[in-house]
C-alpha cells in the first residue's frame, strides 16, 4: 500500500532530523545516523498512521520528541488501546540494492516473545518522491513463531544486529494475516 507524504508533514520530518542531528551525543554514540534514514523513519511512521487512521483506528500521531541519554527506549512506534506498532523504514535506494530487509539490535525486547499485540510494520520509502510503501502490520507472535527473524547477510553486523527481510515474511504470513489489524475496526 503507497502513501503520499504531504510537503508539511516532509517539512515537519526534515525539522525533526535537523533536531536530531544536532541535539546530542546519544544517537552518535549509537553508531550514527545518516540524515536520509532518520527521514526515512519518521515517514515511515506517518504513513503507518495514515493507514490506521483512514481505516478508522483511534491513535496518537507519531512523538517527535528528541530523548536525552538515559531516556531512548524500544517503545512502540504507534499505539492502538493494547496495541503496539514498530515500524521499519528502509530507504527505497537501499531496497533496491539490497532486497526489502530491516536490521535490528539483537537484544531488542521484541525478539523475547512479545505476544499477539505487538506488529512489525515493515517499510520502503522513496525519499525523492515523498512516497512510503506500507508491506504489512505483521503480527511479531507469528514473526518470531514462523522463524522470520534470520542473520545479517554482511557477516560484520551479525554481532549486535539481526535482519528481516520481506521474502521470508512474504513466504511465511499471509496478506490476511499481515493486514488484518488494519481492517480490525471496532
Amino acid at each position: 500500500m503507497k502513501i503520499k507524504i504531504t510537503d508539511k508533514e516532509r517539512q515537519t520530518v526534515e525539522e525533526f532530523a535537523d533536531a536530531r542531528l544536532g541535539s546530542s551525543d546519544l544517537y552518535q554514540s549509537r553508531g550514527g545516523f545518516k540524515r536520509e534514514d532518520l527521514i526515512a523513519g519518521a515517514l515511515g511512521e506517518i504513513a503507518a498512521y495514515k493507514v490506521l487512521k483512514k481505516a478508522g483506528h483511534e491513535l496518537a500521531k507519531p512523538d517527535f520528541t528528541i530523548y536525552e541519554k538515559g531516556q531512548k527506549s524500544y517503545d512502540a512506534d504507534l499505539r492502538i488501546k493494547n496495541k503496539r506498532f514498530h515500524v521499519k523504514s528502509q530507504t527505497k535506494k537501499s531496497a533496491d540494492t539490497y532486497g526489502p530487509s530491516w536490521l535490528m539490535q539483537r537484544h531488542d525486547p521484541l525478539f523475547k516473545g512479545t505476544g499477539y499485540n505487538h506488529y512489525m510494520v515493515p517499510s520502503v520509502v522513496d525519499i525523492d518522491k515523498n512516497e512510503v510503501e506500507i508491506l504489512g502490520y505483521f503480527p511479531m507472535f507469528s514473526v518470531l513463531k514462523k522463524g522470520c527473524v534470520g542473520e545479517c547477510k554482511v557477516p560484520m553486523f551479525r554481532r549486535t544486529k539481526v535482519a528481516i527481510y520481506f521474502s521470508v515474511l512474504d513466504e511465511n504470513i499471509s496478506k490476511y494475516q499481515r493486514w488484518r489489524i488494519v481492517n480490525e475496526v471496532k
